[in-house]
């Protein structure tokens, strides 16, 4: 395809890459035209796993592409010293899904991928080369547009997939069986099918299978093969059929747990795998002044038990369901789908407490452990050890070094530090305003007596993102959910949710798209078992368009946090946005029976029956939830199905109470926007918007997704907002 230069942008002072093309690569003024589509569509990747295309252009008849360049090594290299751990190759393997998932959400399919096109940078990341041969399809039209003929078999031969060789029809999944070979080779250090004759290695590819990686290296775990095995298949049908799949499972083996995709026998070890509940700890005194104790262990033994990867833990939010609930351990188990369950009392005495604990077996109810603690407040972070480490040794989990440091960290060793901290979370849990009355002076407390709590800067950091928007402008919170994220993070920089809240921020508030990747990122690899961590990510990716990755992390948040309205909320607020409206209705009617008070869930199910044009159903509602929520959100929602209802003295009247109540309180100016936009009011809308982006609400960043603004969407006003926001400009991202 031709030759690459290291070269400087004299103006830029940047290194790039010049790659020149081979005399005759484009032979006519179209196939030119059809190059530079394919360049224009590449430039427009912005992924921190796929090089940068910068220009193109053609001198003296001499046709080149400038690029990004990426210093290290070639995988190709890499793999010339043998085979690669397993961890490098779950690392690098996923970060290959990754940038992969991003071009063909663009519909850019690579066609071309091996070894010696994925370049290894010194500090670790991963880069996809060479979309020199990517083929462009036109998303959602039925033709495909093609910078070579799809009977021209392209690439390099060991990596090809069947249809490709075949001559049939690319797509996204011919790109996941050359993955499947690339890890295949980084598995076992030789190629899943070679030979001499070309003639012979095309039959091979087309009709055979190649020899399980095990057979070849036994230290390759059953779950990477069960991996390799299904990305190779030479049925596209019963391969990942997306890059988000085949990530997922990369993730869930680099974790320690099973591959979620593969086959029936790994679901039925999936079943088997060891999971806990910890149920609420019972205040049997019911004096409320220790309530947030009884609660505090609870969610502090869930957290220490989260970050053991071999362990599935249901998250708080869930488990908490059963608070204030006289609790059959078994039910409760069976209805969690885990093995084991954990219950507690706790009681006041003259002085001190006693706490008691039973861990039980849900097939048969048998008591694996049980044990009884007299200990003073001050105890409390020496009983919580014992506990943790209890539970672990009952239930068999053979602990490496690092898990059993993790296990046993603690995050202050002041135990008056860590009574206010439990009393910071006590509050802000309840994400109202009292938050900011009570919440946050609570983990002031606990950083004043020990300056290095990295825990309660992160409480700070999450209670800040309960009030933006809702009680205070983000420009007032955002920054301090930062500054607190920040402050966690130089304490200890593997705390995944301060990571993931400071994605929030890049995201929603600095609008920074590869800092927030970045930081999800990082959150997940640092614990995978937090729901909280997919479901902030899911939420992220589903303003930004990323329909398919955002599905598959929400569905793992709700695996992880099954009866959390929140999780189930936005799990169907991305149907909403995905313009998938009958999804988006069953499931918000799932979410709305686990709790028929949840405000949000009536919000949203009213929108999408407008959107599908039950106008009735949507009104009803909307009005339910305007009643439940008494939130501008709502008002906002209810007035403009009003005004497209043609219910306009009601519509005006609604926005006219909430642009006074602007005056004296915050009120997302975006609310206000939303209702002058169903009334036709174009200009007033605009208004409002700015508005917003003054105040940097983070549902703009919701912009291109949400039906909301598509009477809008053409007006050149619209375009400049998303530029500044930093959005594409083009359509809404329909299903």
């Amino acid at each position: 395809m031709g030759v690459v230069y290291r070269a400087e942008d004299e103006r830029l002072d940047r290194d790039v890459a010049v790659k020149v093309l081979a005399p005759g690569s484009l032979t006519d003024p179209a196939a030119r035209q059809r190059f530079r589509g394919e360049a224009l569509a590449l430039s427009k990747l912005n992924h921190p796993n796929i090089a940068t295309v910068y220009d193109f252009d053609v001198q003296d008849g001499t046709d080149f592409l400038v690029m990004e360049y990426i210093s290290g090594w070639t995988l190709s290299e890499k793999l010339s010293n043998g085979v690669l751990p397993e961890k490098d190759i779950v690392r690098w393997g996923s970060q290959l899904a990754e940038g992969l998932g991003a071009a063909h959400e663009h519909g850019i399919v690579h066609r071309d991928l091996k070894p010696g096109n994925l370049r290894i940078r010194p500090d670790g990341r991963l880069k996809i080369l060479d979309f020199g041969l990517a083929k462009v399809l036109l998303t959602g039209a039925g033709d495909l547009t093609e910078s070579v003929t799809n009977t021209e078999a392209k690439g390099t031969l060991p990596y090809m997939a069947p249809e490709q060789l075949g001559g049939g029809p690319v797509d996204m999944r011919t790109d996941i069986y050359a993955v499947g070979a690339i890890l295949y080779e980084m598995a076992t250090g030789r190629r899943a099918f070679w030979s001499d004759s070309v003639v012979q290695l095309i039959s091979s590819i087309l009709h055979s299978s190649p020899r399980k990686p095990r057979a070849l290296n036994q230290g390759v775990s059953a779950g990477l093969e069960s991996i390799i095995v299904k990305a190779m298949d030479r049925d596209p049908r019963l391969r990942y059929q997306s890059a988000g799949e085949l990530l997922a499972d990369l993730e869930r083996l680099g974790a320690g747990m099973p591959p979620k995709f593969t086959s029936t026998l790994w679901h039925r070890a999936s079943a088997r795998r060891l999971s806990l509940a910890v149920i609420p700890f019972v205040n049997v005194t019911k004096n409320p002044d220790i309530e947030y104790l009884s609660d505090g262990i609870t969610e502090s033994l869930i957290y220490r038990l989260s970050l053991q990867p071999r362990l599935r833990l249901m998250a708080r939010t869930t488990v908490f369901r059963f608070k204030g609930q006289d609790v059959d351990p078994l039910k409760a188990g069976r209805s969690l789908g885990v093995r084991t369950v954990l219950t507690g009392k706790l009681a006041q005495r003259a002085v001190g407490l006693k706490v008691q604990v039973e861990l039980v077996n849900v097939a048969d109810g048998s008591l694996l452990w049980g044990d009884e603690y007299d200990c003073n407040t001050s105890d409390i972070l020496n009983m919580q050890d014992e506990i943790s480490a209890e539970i672990t040794k009952r239930l068999l989990l053979r602990l490496t070094r690092e898990e059993q440091k993790a296990l046993a960290k603690r995050y202050t060793e002041d135990p008056e530090a860590y009574q206010l901290y439990l009393r910071g979370r006590y509050y802000s849990d309840r994400w109202t305003a009292e938050v900011m009355d009570r919440g946050i002076p609570y983990y002031e407390q606990a950083i004043d007596r020990d300056p290095a709590y990295a825990l309660a800067y992160t409480g700070i950091a999450e209670a800040y993102y309960g009030m933006s928007s809702q009680f205070v402008s983000p420009r007032e919170a955002m920054p301090k959910m930062r500054d607190a994220a920040t402050r966690a993070l130089a304490i200890d920089e593997t705390l995944a949710e301060a990571h993931a809240l400071l994605g929030i921020v890049r995201a929603f508030y600095e609008h920074d798209w590869a800092g927030a990747e970045a930081e999800f990122r990082q959150a997940l690899r640092l614990n995978f078992g937090s729901a909280s961590a997919h479901d902030w990510y899911g939420y992220y990716l589903t303003a930004i368009g990323s329909k398919e990755g955002a599905f598959n992390e929400l569905a793992l948040a709700r695996e992880l946090d099954p009866l959390c309205n929140k999780v189930n909320l936005v799990l169907g607020l991305s149907f909403v946005m995905a313009r998938q409206y009958d999804k988006a209705i069953e499931q918000l009617k799932k979410t709305i029976e686990m709790d028929p008070d949840f405000w949000l869930g009536h919000l949203w199910i009213g929108w999408s029956y407008e959107q599908v044009g039950k106008q009735d159903q949507a009104l009803e509602s909307l009005s339910k939830a305007f009643k439940l929520g008494a939130s501008p959100y709502a008002t906002a929602y209810l007035g403009y199905v009003q005004a497209v209802a043609g219910k306009t003295a009601e519509a005006e009247a609604l926005v006219h109470a909430l642009v006074e109540q602007f005056t004296h309180r915050y009120v997302s100016p975006h609310h206000i926007a939303i209702i002058y936009a169903g009334l036709g009011q174009k200009d007033k809308a605009f208004e409002w918007l700015e508005k917003a982006y003054e105040h940097r609400e983070e549902i703009l960043v919701f912009l291109n997704v949400d039906a909301t603004w598509d009477s809008l969407r053409e007006d050149p006003r619209f375009h400049d907002l998303l530029r500044r926001i930093g959005l594409p400009m083009q359509a809404s991202l329909t299903a």
